[in-house]
This record gives C-alpha cells, structure tokens and sequence, in this order.
C-alpha cells in the first residue's frame, strides 16, 4: 500500500514532492541515527499530514508519533512540555512527568511551528539533539533519547537568522533535509480535485445526498488564490455540503470573498532532486566554514567520514563552493539624514455606543481527554479546531480557556444563527470521530447550544453582548453541560424551536424547568419537522389577501408585498402554499433567494430569478445556456442580437461578448437593466408574473 496516496493531486508540483519523499524513506530502511527533516510551506498546506506520512513508511512506524504544536504552548510552560519535570521542581510540580521527547522514545516527534520557538528554548532544544539526551526540570541526571525529529514552518528561517531570531547552529541540525510543500494556488487543478474528494467526503459523513460540483464551481475555486490553502477549502466544502441546497454545488453557493491581497511568498526554483538539494546543502555549509572538514560535520551532526564520503559520492570541489558575500571596507557609510518628527495622526472621534435587544444563538464546547494529567499541548490542536470550525460557520469566539470555547452565533442579525450553530456542533463532533480514526491526538467533546434574548451594544462595526447578560447566558449552558457525557450535543429549551424543523432533537433531561434535547440527527428536508409537511391551518386570511392581490395584477394593476414575521412563524411556508394554489393557472411564478453568506456576491437573487425564467440549470455548458437565452428572448418578443452578449455578460459566461470590450462598464450595466426590465414587462403582458424574493433582509448592496 502506498503510504503517499493521501496526498490527493496530479499536478507537477506534488508530484516532484512525492518524489522526494519516495526517495527519502527507500533510502532509510535499517539506518540506526535517522536525519532530522524539516518540512517548509504555507499555512494550510498539509505539513502535519506529510509528517505523519513519513512515519507512517519510516523505519519508526511502529514507534509514537508525538506531535507539539511551538506556536500553542505559553512560553514559561513550554521547557516543561518537552523536556518534562520533576516532583517539586515548580509550584504545581506534585507529581514527575516525563516530557515529550521522552514520550517519542524509539518513535517520531514532530515539531510544528518550530520557527516560533524563543531563543532560550532553541538553545535547550539543540543540546537535546546534539546529546541525544533530556534532563528534566528539577533533575540532576540526563536520561538518553532516541526519536526522530521532524520539523515544520511557515516562516522564513534564512531571514529569522540573518534577523538573529533563530539560531543558525539549530537550522543546520533541523535542517539535514528539507521539503517544501507547494501553496494549493501552485498545483492547478488539484484544488477541483480535492474540493470532489472533501465533498464526497462531507456527504458520506452526514449521510446526506451525493452533491457535485457546477462547471461555474470549478471556475471559481481555480481563480481564487486560497490564502488559507487545503485548511480553507475543506472548511469551505465542508459547509457548502451541510448549508447547500439542491444536487449541484455552483460559485454562488460557495460564497468565497473577492480575492483578498495576500503576501505571496518569494518565487523559488523549480523542484531539484533530491541529490542536487543535498549537494547544494553541503556546498553552503562547507562554504561558509571555508571548506573545513571538522566544523562542516559538526554542524550537518555527522561524522567526518561520513561527509568525506558524500563529498566524493557527489563529486564536490572547493572551487565550486559559492562565495560568500563579505561587507566592503572601502566605502564609508554616510550618516543617514535625521528623520523629521512625525506629524500625529488625527484622532478619530469616538463613535456613539447604540444598544438594543437581539437573539442571539450561545455555543459552548469542551474538550474531554482521557486521563487526569493533560497537558496544553495535548489540546492545541483540537482548540484550533474548535475555533476553526466555529468561524467557518459564521460564529464569534467569545470565550476561550485550554478546555474548551464559548461562541456566539448571531450578534449581526441572522435568522439562522441557531441553525449555523448546530452546524458547527455537528462538523466539530464529526472532526473528534475522525481524529479517534487516525493517529493525531485523540480527544471528545461535548457541546450545548441556547438561544437568549440579550443586551447588545455596538460602537461602530463592533458588536458585544452586555456583560451581565453574557454571564447569565453562560450558566444557562453550564447548567446544561453538568450532566452530558462525552460526545453529546444538548440544545436548551429555548433553543429547540429553531432547530426542530430542520434537526432531528430528542429529549433527553430537563435543566430546571426548561427541557434539554439532544441533537441526534442531521439536518432534514422540507419546511417542516424532520422534513414532514405538517398541515397547513391558520392562514386561510393570508393566502385570500395573496389571492386577491394576484386578482387585481390580472386587472393591469402592479403589486408589491411585504410579508414580514419572526423566524419560525411560517413565511416560505405560507409562500409554498400561495404556489400550490396556481396549479393549472396561467401564471409565471419565478423565485429568488438572498443567503445570509451571500451579501457580498453582487446580483445574487436577481441572477437566480433569470436563471429560472431561462430554465438555466447547473449542469448546462455555455453553449446550451445561449440557445436558452435566445429562446427565452423570443418567447417574449425582444431581439437576441442585441440582447444576448449583455445577458451572458451578467451571468458571467465567457464567449460571444467581445463586442462589449470597448463599451464602459457604466454603459453595459445600464443596459443589463434596460434589457431585465424589458423581460418583466414583455412577459407580464404574455401572462401573469409573480417574482417571490425570500429573506430580503440578507439581500446584497448591488440587487437592493
């Protein structure tokens, strides 16, 4: 079984780093000291998973693999994490503890972050290295290691050295050999590959629907430059699968932002083999010791016959070490001219703090290992996880602690703030399943949500809850979590109303006097409980006004109506019923939906009204969505000729509209309109025509 077939992709990029990874782990089947590598890419581009991989198909696969997340763990705790403690060695020292290293004896530890080590530390971690030892805190004796150590980063080291904030002697030893992982906007089409793979994935998962991904998907995910790389997109696909409706999965539905402005890392050569990586690393450390023989080995840690023996298998010479810049005495630096005192910035007004009562949805999670002695590094990652997947689903980290997050849902108003919650509960409770299957660290948690009516103040952009209605909030979930067990989902009483239609809830307890439910089922279909249409009383009065308002647009009368409520009270409901009551009648009734992730995608709901009245589908090419427009044209009596290239413009399909190249964008979009509001009025005149725009309130700047 290949050991490399997680990592998913096809494009030259990958390919060339499988390459070296093949070549590395044929190349240490019974080596009794293994080299330490050191792992370099951007974050989110799978360092963690190649280092996993490469246990896995290493000579210590049947050792542990420890993982330390550097960047996680407080400075002053750090020491103590790696390189363990003794009883009374600090304050809280009642017991020893063996450290990490320790922990990966005859195993692999993988250092993530190692770039963000503080320099005390980095000089602690090079002795262990050198020695092959640990003495922990509070001990007099060092006690041997043997793990193999591999690194990862994401930073810059060469500048962290030359900046002095990493030590050179320390890079060397990490560094024997190196890999770097491509960005994810690098490798081609590996993102549509991968964005299949995360979708499959996500549907099997929740057990819902197999979905696939439009042609306009796929254009999208290609353009957009994925700053958070393969971390981002699975979280994008991820909630795509659990909010999408419909089969097809479409650029609307992905809602990914216009192209954020992001620090491109320098350009680098093309991928080398792994014998020219070697020969030019062995090149720069003999040119920078001037070609001595003893230095040179103690800075690789190997011996000199082993360097004397990998000069002559690659052939190297001193005179084809690279030189070495040196600053030149010749020239005097000339004293930079003093800088003038800058001008202070004008201070800004403070803005008028406006408070009002809002619903918001509450989430609190706490993770649970096994055993009573956890350390913080055993919970970094599944902390960033937590909030990875909170944020993901819209939510705010209000409250965070090494057990677990507090997240409100809703603080800018959402009618599915309680929905975007239970979704995240689930993606988080789904995330502690996999990490049990795999071999990273293993952990549970149990989650409540509630919904509360609460206090909240908003100073310009920033929104936050009233501290008084925060704490009350939080001992309504306290009181939940008390008696729920490892992997449980308890909502609140006060929550279950906006769940029940879509979540399968069973009751589980009580909490006071209000009931606790248990979220048990994914989210159904339908406008009802667990997606069965109940029956449909107590509106006969709404759907006779609708009715009458139809009447009076058959008299040549134009209508607008506003249909306005709280979420849950039945306005898609008394919507779908208005429709049921058309069956059989000349009417053109045409739907659009604004989407609470939706407000920054220009056009949205009145994109999907077009679509609908051209019959457009997802799977249709751009060929086929022109004849439809064409026909949808002359089915209402307007030209195609003068009509189409701007239609296809608005919908963003490329091909026929070269003609609109020299024309200002001004010119074309009051044209897009003149020729929408021809369609309206053209097909009104054929028949009857109701546009339905469901939740106006997300709807986005450029439709309103």
């Amino acid at each position: 079984m290949d050991v490399l077939g997680e990592l998913v992709g096809e494009s030259p990029a990958l390919e060339a780093v499988k390459a070296n990874i093949r070549r590395l782990l044929a190349r240490q089947p019974g080596a009794r000291r293994l080299p330490s590598i050191l792992i370099q890419g951007e974050t989110g581009t799978g360092k963690g998973l190649v280092a996993r991989l490469i246990h896995r198909g290493g000579p210590r696969h049947a050792g542990p693999f420890v993982d330390v997340n550097c960047a996680a763990i407080p400075e002053p705790l750090l020491e103590a994490e790696l390189f363990g403690f003794e009883r009374g060695a600090f304050t809280d020292a009642r017991r020893a503890k063996p450290g990490l290293f320790q922990t990966a004896h005859h195993g692999t530890i993988f250092l993530d972050e190692v770039g963000l080590l503080p320099e005390p530390l980095q000089a602690k971690l090079l002795k262990v290295i050198e020695e092959r030892a640990v003495r922990r805190l509070g001990a007099t004796a060092t006690e041997p290691v043997d793990a193999w150590i591999i690194s990862a980063t994401n930073t810059d080291l060469q500048t962290a050295i030359q900046d002095r904030r990493f030590r050179e002697d320390l890079y060397h030893r990490l560094a024997v050999l190196t890999l770097r992982l491509p960005a994810l906007r690098e490798r081609q089409r590996d993102g549509v590959l991968l964005a299949q793979r995360f979708l499959a994935r996500a549907c099997a998962d929740y057990g819902l629907p197999e979905k696939s991904l439009a042609p306009s998907a796929h254009a999208r995910l290609l353009a957009y430059p994925w700053p958070g790389n393969i971390r981002e997109l699975f979280n994008v696909i991820e909630r795509v699968a659990l909010l999408a409706e419909g089969a097809v999965v479409t650029a609307e539905m992905l809602a990914l932002p216009e192209a954020p402005e992001i620090r491109l890392a320098p350009a680098r050569p093309a991928a080398v083999s792994f014998d020219d990586a070697m020969r030019e690393h062995l090149l720069t450390t003999l040119a920078q010791t001037r070609w001595n023989i003893s230095r040179t080995a103690a800075l690789l840690g190997i011996s000199r016959n082993t360097l004397r023996a990998r000069i002559e298998r690659l052939g190297l010479r001193a005179d084809a070490a690279p030189a070495i810049a040196r600053p030149r005495a010749d020239r005097v630096a000339e004293p930079a001219p003093r800088p003038s005192a800058p001008t202070p910035a004008p201070v800004a007004a403070p803005s008028a703090i406006r408070w009002e009562n809002r619903r918001v949805t509450l989430m609190r999670a706490l993770l649970i290992r096994p055993g009573a002695d956890t350390g913080l590094s055993d919970t970094s990652r599944a902390l960033e996880m937590l909030v990875d997947k909170v944020r993901t689903f819209g939510g705010r980290i209000e409250e965070m602690s090494p057990r677990g997050i507090g997240a409100a849902f809703g603080l800018d108003p959402a009618e599915d703030a309680a929905r975007r919650a239970a979704h995240a509960a689930m993606a988080i409770q789904k995330a502690a399943e996999r990490a049990h299957q795999g071999d990273g660290e293993r952990f549970t948690v149990k989650i409540g949500i509630h919904v509360g009516q609460v206090l909240v103040g908003r100073s310009g952009p920033t929104a936050e809850i009233d501290a008084d209605a925060k704490r009350a909030q939080w001992s309504v979930l306290e009181a939940i979590l008390a008696p729920a067990t490892a992997g449980d989902t308890l909502v609140s009483g006060a929550a279950a109303p906006f769940l029940e239609r879509r979540f399968h809830l069973a009751r589980s307890g009580a909490s006071g006097a209000e009931p606790v439910y248990t979220l048990v089922g994914r989210e159904g279909g339908g406008l009802s409980p667990e997606g069965r249409m109940a029956a449909f009383v107590g509106r006969r009065q709404e759907l006779e006004l609708l009715r009458s308002r139809l009447a009076s647009i058959r008299a040549g009368h134009g209508q607008i109506v506003g249909i306005v409520g709280e979420a849950g009270l039945g306005k898609s409901r008394l919507l779908y019923e208005f429709r049921q009551t058309l069956r059989g009648e000349h009417v053109a009734y045409l739907e659009g939906h604004c989407l609470s992730y939706g407000a920054g995608i220009a056009y949205l709901p009145v994109l999907e009204v077009l679509r609908h009245a051209c019959r457009l589908t997802d799977a249709d090419t751009p060929e086929g969505i022109a004849r439809k427009l064409q026909a949808g044209l002359k089915r209402i009596g307007i030209g195609p000729a003068g009509a189409l290239p701007y239609l296809l413009q608005f919908l963003g399909v490329k091909g026929e509209t070269d003609e609109l190249a020299m024309i200002s964008p001004d010119a074309i979009q009051s044209r897009i309109f003149e020729i929408l509001r021809r369609m309206c009025v053209n097909g009104s005149r054929l028949r009857p025509l109701i546009i339905a725009v469901e939740d106006l309130h997300w709807v986005d700047t450029a439709s309103e």
